[in-house]
């Protein structure tokens, strides 16, 4: 069985009890993540693997992959997951259109708890969270830990 929560502010967007506005998450701001890029980069990684839990169109993901070609990363590996079959389509559209030699992009529709059960290597360097960081005793929280790799995630 697969637990499909992120957080406590998900499960109440579900329940319609929640408060907060309706419409899409946005995850870490473009800035936060060049940061984060440009760390790795500063600490003398040349390749990166990016991880983008609910990637909607797959926007934010080739942003960031472009940044890292920016910054001089030889090797970009990116991975998108989302439940929303049109933009998971779309994400494939622009990543083939946008298609670089350094880089090699994947999108796929599946849940985040389920991309990250499947991540076994734990070689993600960097991933992006469209909700605030779970609450640590949370399947998804035990799963990122374990991973490894730098969280991003909204706010």
């Amino acid at each position: 069985m697969t637990a499909t929560q992120f957080s406590l502010g998900g499960l109440l967007r579900r329940a319609g009890l929640s408060t907060e506005p309706e419409g899409p998450r946005h995850g870490p701001c473009d800035a936060r993540i060049a940061k984060a890029l440009a760390e790795l980069r500063n600490h003398g990684h040349r390749s990166v693997r990016i991880l983008d839990l609910d990637c909607a169109d797959g926007g934010r993901l080739l942003r960031t992959t472009a940044k890292a070609r920016e910054l001089g990363f030889v090797a970009i590996e990116g991975r998108g997951v989302s439940l929303w079959t049109a933009g998971i389509r779309h994400a494939r559209w622009q990543a083939e259109r946008d298609a670089h030699p350094s880089t090699s992009l994947t999108f796929d529709i599946a849940e985040p708890i389920a991309a990250l059960a499947a991540e076994h290597d734990g070689a993600a360097d960097l991933i992006l969270l469209s909700e605030p960081m779970p609450y640590p005793a949370s399947p998804l929280a035990a799963a990122l830990t374990r991973l490894g790799g730098k969280v991003l995630a909204e706010g």
